[in-house]
Order: C-alpha cells, then structure tokens, then sequence
C-alpha cells in the first residue's frame, strides 16, 4: 500500500470515533435518498485495538413464530425461527450467508461492531456462536453492509464508510471500497492482530481497493473478482482484486478496476442494496434501494472508455458504458435483500418487511410476510430453505414450512 494509503495510522491512536453514528451523515451525500436516522441497537461497540474474539452457546430451543397464508414457492413458510440473537454478538446484523466451504457455518455481518458473528450447526440442538471481530475492522469492515462468499475460500466484504477510522482529528476522505478476507477460521481475525502492528501488518485482510466509498451491496463473479454497489457516486463498480497480497499486506497495484458509469443505483441510507450473479447467464441482479427497484446488468456487454482518473491504489482504473442494463422490477418499498434460487428472485422488502418471490422476467409468484423489524438481507442455506438478518431486532431468522 503508498505511505498515504496505510490508513493515515502515522500516530497509531486507538479508535478516535465513537461507532455508533450513522455513516450516512456526512456533509456530502451524493447518491444518497432515504432515512438517515442511525441504527441503533441493545449491543455494545468494542473499541478494542487488539484481537476480539469470545465464544458463546447458541439458543438450543429456538423461538418459533408463525401462521399465515399458504404458499405456492417451498423457500416460504409461516413459521419464523429465530436463531441468533444478540446474546449471541449481533450488532446491527445486516447481512448474512454461509460458507460453501464449510457448508455448516453461518457467517453473519454487523454494521456496529464492524465485525463478524459466526454460527456452526445454525439452528441445530448443538448450534454455537463466536464473535470475530479483526483488530482493524474499523477500516476494513467498517460499517460493513453486505458480504459475499467466492469459490476459492475467500470471500468479500462491503462498508457504508467514507473512511471515519482516519487517524486523528482527519476528516472521512472516501478512501474505502471491498475488502477480501480469508475465511479460514485459523487466519480470519486471527494473525496480524498487534495494535499497532510491529511489522506494518494490519489484521487478517487479504486485499483492499478503495474506489467505492459508502458501498451497499456486492456480488461475486470468479476468483478473487466481485460487482459492488458504490453507493456515493451511484454506480456499479468491478472489482478484481487478483492476486491477493497474503494476510495484512498493503500492495495492491495489480487490483484491476472497471467502473460502470452509466448503470446507475440510488443509495438509501443504512439499508444495504444487495446484488447476485446467474453464473449461467451472467446477469447481475441488482437491488436498487433508493429507486425501489430490481435490475439486471448484463456483464458480457459494455465497453471500455479508458483509464480514470482518482486512483488510489495503483490499480488499473477504467470506465465501461454501453452495457445492457434493464429494469425487472419497479415499484418495491426500500428493496433490501436478495437471493437466487431455482430460477426465482427472492427479494426482502425493508419498507413493509416483506420478502418477494419473483421469476427471472419480473413476474411475482409469490409474496411471504415477516415478522422482521428492519429485514436486510435473506440467504439460502445448505437445505434449501430461507434465512433473513433483521438489523432491528438484531436477529438472524429460519424461514420454515
């Protein structure tokens, strides 16, 4: 990483804001509609400058609640289990998925602790829950909005951060963007935890690059490339990090960037818009918040408009146009959550709390009322069923027949 880039940590003070503001509330809010109230929670923020890791025993009988309509779709039911509560070290739980490496992991991503809760056997009699929170999640999980898992054992995370944990009495300069992390429970927010660092290795992160500062959603394509959601300046970015720099590093010139100007989104403050990719079309289904709408970007098409000026990172920085980009769905009230599954979109609906099924055209086939205070983000687990993040009730929820 440049000497500007490593975080202006010249001084190495310990946390010099308090965590619990709203990451929207910046004098400057381009991109930006919606509430801007912050998010609060019962949960405590660690100002910790070291490893923060505790373990504790999930609710072994889970609190289920339910009856309603009949459905036509087997991901929705009438019974809503909640799994994960914060007992368990949700903070502001915005997003979650599980490990396709290890299939019995369910990763869950909080924006107030800037950090992970990490539940194996979810929902099972013998289901337990660890924090991991990386000594510098303050900067690379900062207010972390959404996450996703590759193929190869790593995976990605996203932050509605203008870079606050900047080192002094320094104002947020926007120099933040997605973060790959190992998911190697022997590596994640476990090496490279000093504070400060005695070798300049800061944390477990694999890579970072630092194009899309109040980033809502991301998506994951192959290797070490991913889509994310630049919430700032309203556009869908491509981000290839390549070569990861090992755990800690600060080298990130190889990282290629491709911005798509002309695919717009419309952030809605502290309410992640995720995104999926049909590896077999290569559509990337996109949640526009602020728009209230479901899109599709064709990522085969566009074409380069050539280098960009504003890099940070020594990266190769392009801008793309042309691309195909459609809208399925309009009309949704603070559209959220996304997940694809046997050829149907499911999307939460932060404004009613609801989740919508939809066919890949945009036709609803169904529609499934939560329970959820502030629904976020849904996933499908390893048995085919319908899990959802309430950032309100700090809860992690089993949707069930």
């Amino acid at each position: 990483m440049p000497i500007r880039a490593r975080l202006s940590f010249a001084l190495w003070l310990p946390l010099v804001m308090s965590c619990t503001g709203d990451p929207a509330a910046e004098t400057d809010t381009g991109g930006t509609s919606g509430d801007t109230t912050s998010e609060t929670t019962s949960g405590t923020t660690s100002e910790t400058t070291s490893e923060t890791t505790s373990v504790t025993t999930g609710d072994t009988n889970p609190v289920t609640t339910g009856g309603g309509d009949e459905h036509v779709i087997p991901e929705f039911g009438n019974n809503f289990t909640v799994v994960g509560t914060v007992a368990d070290g949700l903070n502001v739980v915005r997003d979650l998925a599980f490990n396709p490496g290890a299939p019995e992991q369910l990763w869950t991503f909080n924006m107030l602790s800037h950090g992970t809760v990490i539940f194996v056997d979810p929902g099972a009699a013998e289901q337990t829950s660890e924090v991991r929170i990386d000594a510098y999640g303050q900067h690379f999980m900062a207010f972390v909005s959404s996450a996703a898992f590759g193929d190869n054992g790593n995976f990605a995370s996203c932050h509605e951060s203008r870079n606050e944990w900047n080192g002094g009495d320094k104002a947020p300069d926007d120099f933040m963007g997605p973060t790959l992390w190992p998911s190697d429970l022997d590596i994640f927010a476990k090496v490279g935890q000093a504070f400060p660092p005695a070798d300049m290795t800061e944390g477990s992160h694999l890579d970072m690059l630092h194009q899309s500062p109040l980033c809502m959603g991301i998506a994951h394509d192959k290797a070490n490339v991913y889509w994310a959601m630049d919430g700032k300046r309203g556009n869908i970015v491509r981000y290839d990090f390549q070569a990861d720099h090992g755990p800690g590093g600060g080298d990130h010139r190889d990282g290629i960037i491709m911005r798509y100007a002309d695919v717009t989104v419309t952030r809605a403050a502290n309410i992640p818009g995720h995104m999926e990719l049909d590896q077999t079309t290569g559509m990337l289904y996109i949640v526009d918040t602020g728009g209230g709408r479901l899109m599709r970007l064709d990522t085969k098409t566009g074409a380069s408009t050539g280098p960009l000026k504003g890099d940070w990172d020594g990266a190769e920085y392009t801008g793309m146009a042309g691309a195909d980009y459609q809208v399925v769905v309009q009309g949704l009230a603070e559209p959220s959550g996304l997940a694809l599954h046997e050829g149907r979109l499911l999307v939460s609906e932060h404004g009613t709390g609801d989740i919508i099924a939809f066919d890949l055209n945009g036709q609803e086939i169904d529609r499934m009322t939560t329970p959820a205070d502030r629904i976020m983000g849904i996933t499908i687990g390893p048995a085919g069923d319908l899990w959802y993040a309430d950032a309100g009730a700090n809860e992690v929820v089993r949707v069930d027949p």
